[in-house]
C-alpha cells in the first residue's frame, strides 16, 4: 500500500488531469487540506513537493500552490524546424539553461544512432528546457554529435546556448550539406535515480517519462547527430494536424 503522501499527490494529479483543478487554480493550503483529512502538514507538504517535481505545481511565496499550465514535450525534429525557421529553437513561454558540452565515450546506444564503434570519442551537449513562468523543466535534452565536427567547428564544444540556432543550423551551414532525412523515435519508461539531478525531481520518484529520440542525416548520409530528450513526469507529446 503506497503512503499517504503518495496516495495524495496521485488522487491531486488525477484531478489536474481531469481539469477538475484548472491551469492556475490554487490548491487547498497545507494547513486547511492536513485539517480536512487528518493528516500531518509533512504528509501533505510531501505530497505537494512530489506535484511540483512533477511539474504539476508551483509554489511561490504569497501564493500558495497553484497548478501550471502544461507545455508539451517537443521532438527534437521539431526544434531543428523550428530553429531553421525562426533562429531560435525556443517556443513561447520556453527557455532553456544548464547548457554543458564536453567530449565523451559514446554509450554503446548512442555509437549505434551514429554508425561508430562503442567508446570512441563523442561530442556530448546536453540543456534543460524549462517553463518561463513556473521553472519547472519540461525536458533535458541531449545532442551527441561525431566529434569530427568539433576539429573546424570549436564553438560546439563551449557550454553554453549557441548563437544563431542549433548545433545542427551550425553544421549544416558549415558543410553546405542540408538535412534531407530525420529517423525519430519515441517510448515510455519508469524514471531511476540516474534521471533525479537532469529532472530535478527526488531520487525515490517513480513516474512514468516519454523520451523521444532523432537521427539527423545529411545528403552526403551521415549521420550529423543522435539527439535525446527525456521528458519531465507528466509531460505529454502532442501534434496538431489540419485535414484541409
Amino acid at each position: 500500500m503506497p503512503p499517504k503522501w503518495r496516495s495524495l499527490a496521485d488522487a491531486i494529479a488525477a484531478k489536474i488531469s481531469t481539469g477538475e483543478y484548472a491551469p492556475g487554480q490554487r490548491l487547498p493550503k497545507i494547513e486547511e487540506l492536513a485539517l480536512e483529512k487528518g493528516w500531518s502538514k509533512t504528509t501533505v507538504h510531501r505530497a505537494y513537493r512530489e506535484l511540483e517535481a512533477e511539474g504539476l505545481v508551483a509554489s511561490a511565496r504569497g501564493h500558495g500552490t497553484v497548478v501550471c499550465a502544461r507545455l508539451p514535450l517537443a521532438t527534437g525534429a521539431e526544434r531543428d524546424e523550428r530553429s531553421r525557421l525562426t533562429g531560435t529553437s525556443w517556443r513561447a513561454g520556453e527557455r532553456s539553461d544548464s547548457h554543458m558540452a564536453g567530449i565523451v565515450s559514446a554509450p554503446k546506444d548512442v555509437a549505434e544512432a551514429l554508425g561508430i564503434a562503442a567508446g570512441e570519442p563523442v561530442l556530448r551537449r546536453s540543456r534543460t528546457y524549462r517553463d518561463e513562468d513556473t521553472r519547472a523543466v519540461i525536458s533535458h535534452s541531449t545532442s551527441w554529435i561525431p566529434v569530427a565536427f568539433t576539429e573546424e567547428l570549436p564553438d560546439l564544444l563551449v557550454g553554453k546556448r549557441l548563437p544563431g540556432g542549433t548545433s545542427i543550423d551550425m553544421i549544416t551551414r558549415h558543410t553546405g550539406r542540408p538535412v534531407v532525412r530525420r529517423v525519430s523515435s519515441m517510448w515510455a519508461r519508469i524514471t531511476s535515480p540516474a534521471d533525479a539531478g537532469p529532472l530535478e525531481i527526488p531520487e525515490d520518484t517513480q513516474a512514468a517519462i516519454i523520451v523521444l529520440a532523432v537521427q539527423v542525416i545529411d545528403s552526403g548520409g551521415v549521420v550529423i547527430e543522435y539527439g535525446v530528450d527525456v521528458g519531465g513526469p507528466g509531460r505529454r507529446w502532442t501534434k496538431e494536424e489540419s485535414t484541409e
